[in-house]
């Protein structure tokens, strides 16, 4: 059978998760580039995501975890548990999103985002939306043309910044980790 180019991109999204999530196993920590906007405005497309491994019980409303699920990664915002035990299940969802996600098991629980880098910048994800952010989650759950506007001006004051800090030449504090 033929290949398709989204089958071999499929392909590769799979295997580029599965080989992130033995990373995330064997060492206890992962990092990759945000894609998307259904966590808008706690993480932007192109952030880098610092993920740690943690137990079930390390987990708790607020936190932003990574699953895996359908051969990809999904990092959303847990708002919700249910059950003890085995049975427990964590209800995630995009804090640019309309709707929760299917309940999470911890089978497909593979950590929590410990941080994020911005712009070189080290920056905690909040476990709460100021006022602002929230005003601006709504806007983005409500309209894919202001969400996609928000991305543009956002990529356009991150250049302009990188250009100032690039002519100012001075150097970025490192992360931790």
């Amino acid at each position: 059978m033929r290949q398709t180019p989204s089958m071999t991109a499929d392909a590769t999204t799979a295997l580029k998760c599965d080989l992130a999530s033995e990373v995330l196993r064997s060492f206890g920590s992962v990092r990759f580039a945000a894609t998307g906007w259904s966590m808008l405005p706690a993480v932007w497309p192109g952030d880098t995501l610092v993920v740690e491994r943690v137990g079930p019980e390390q987990v708790h409303v607020g936190d932003v975890v990574l699953v895996g699920w359908e051969g990809g990664f999904c990092a959303h915002r847990v708002v919700s548990a249910v059950g003890e035990g085995e049975t427990r299940r964590w209800i995630t969802q995009g804090d640019g999103m309309s709707a929760p996600d299917r309940p999470v098991p911890e089978s497909e629980l593979l950590g929590r985002v410990d941080y994020l880098i911005r712009a070189g910048r080290c920056m905690a994800v909040p476990a709460e939306l100021g006022v602002v952010k929230t005003l601006l989650a709504k806007i983005v759950r409500r309209s894919t043309p202001a969400a996609r506007a928000l991305v543009y001006l956002h990529r356009w004051v991150q250049t302009s910044h990188t250009r100032m800090v690039q002519t100012a030449e001075k150097p970025v504090p490192p992360c931790r980790g």
